[in-house]
């Protein structure tokens, strides 16, 4: 993998070109598409069945086919269902449609077919169903004040990233490491929104945990590169010092991690996955690609100011004991 590095090292001005143009167009396509929130963060319809307990413990199953295929004949697309257990003998199923689904006929036609199974000798005698269709006004998506604290966290984080690397290695390796936690949160932030991916709070999560995660990506290469610092090219220097099989190993375990959680659970939690597989592979491209490529022309000039220092003549001051002699 360091030999695909190596051709990226020396590429920082087309690496920023990129990033920027990514995020760029992700702003455009925002700002004419708007953000493509998740069914549950948007305004919408439902519609509650509402049985008691037995028949909901026992004929669920005959509930939910009458439903569906009653949906199917209106030509109705369920976003998604929910099912809920209230005390007493209730329990319900909520199904939730686009906000600008008409479900008159499909409640109606519901309830005809509900009364005539559960009457007096019907299929479902002596079960008690009602139907009832409702409006969801969603007053605010994504509060703005869940926007500032990731922001907050993510610029804190940064800060606090590079005052730790500058005074352990150098100055101009904590500006590397902050810079790369910023972008990888923006870049994660921008591709989820240029992809349309349905957006809930828990996107926010994903995104800070990027910037993370490419401060720690950052960091392992910066280890290594204190290691070498008696090596004189500083390209060859860093190429070598790129912890790809860490970076690697990480992003791989993380990201089959991710694809089981989003196989096996709901659509929610799916989403979730993916943005925080986005914002994984995103540090992990930042950490391998973007890192070494800006470290490169600050550890040049570093070498250069202290190749000037050198031939001022410089030698810093003679000590007491040499004077003495």
């Amino acid at each position: 993998m360091n030999k695909c590095c190596a051709k990226t090292v020396n590429k920082i001005t087309l690496l920023s070109v990129i990033l920027a143009i990514v995020v760029a167009v992700s702003i455009v396509i925002t700002a004419i598409f708007g953000v493509n929130f998740a069914a549950t963060v948007n305004d919408n319809q439902t519609l509650t069945v509402t049985v008691n307990r037995y028949f909901y413990d026992n004929q669920l199953d005959k509930l939910e086919s009458a439903c569906d295929e009653e949906f199917a004949k209106q030509g109705l697309s369920v976003q998604y269902a929910y099912k809920g257990e209230m005390s007493g003998d209730e329990c319900e199923i909520v199904y939730v449609f686009d906000k600008g689904a008409n479900l008159t006929d499909a409640k109606a036609a519901l309830k005809t077919a509900f009364a005539a199974k559960t009457a007096d000798g019907g299929e479902w005698d002596g079960a008690f169903i009602e139907v009832a269709t409702g409006k969801e006004v969603v007053e605010t998506k994504i509060p703005v004040a869940y926007v500032v604290r990731a922001a907050i966290a993510v610029a804190v984080f940064a800060v606090l990233a590079f005052i730790y690397v500058a005074l352990r290695y150098r100055l101009y390796m904590g500006l590397t490491t902050a810079t790369s936690a910023l972008l990888a949160a923006i870049v994660s932030a921008a591709v989820i929104l240029l992809a349309r991916i349905p957006v809930t709070t828990a996107m926010l999560y994903a995104v800070v945990v990027s910037s993370m995660l490419a401060a720690v990506f950052v960091m392992l290469t910066m280890n290594k590169l204190r290691a070498n610092m008696d090596e004189t090219d500083a390209e060859e220097k860093i190429i070598s010092s790129i912890a790809t099989k860490e970076i690697a190993a990480i992003t791989a375990a993380l990201g089959v991690a991710l694809v089981l959680v989003g196989a096996i659970a709901t659509w929610t939690v799916r989403w979730f996955a993916v943005c925080a597989l986005i914002a994984l592979l995103v540090a992990a491209l930042i950490g391998l690609c973007f890192a070494p490529a800006m470290y490169l022309p600050l550890q040049k000039a570093a070498d250069k100011k202290a190749a000037n220092r050198t031939k001022s003549g410089y030698v810093g001051a003679v000590s007491e004991e040499k004077t003495a002699e």
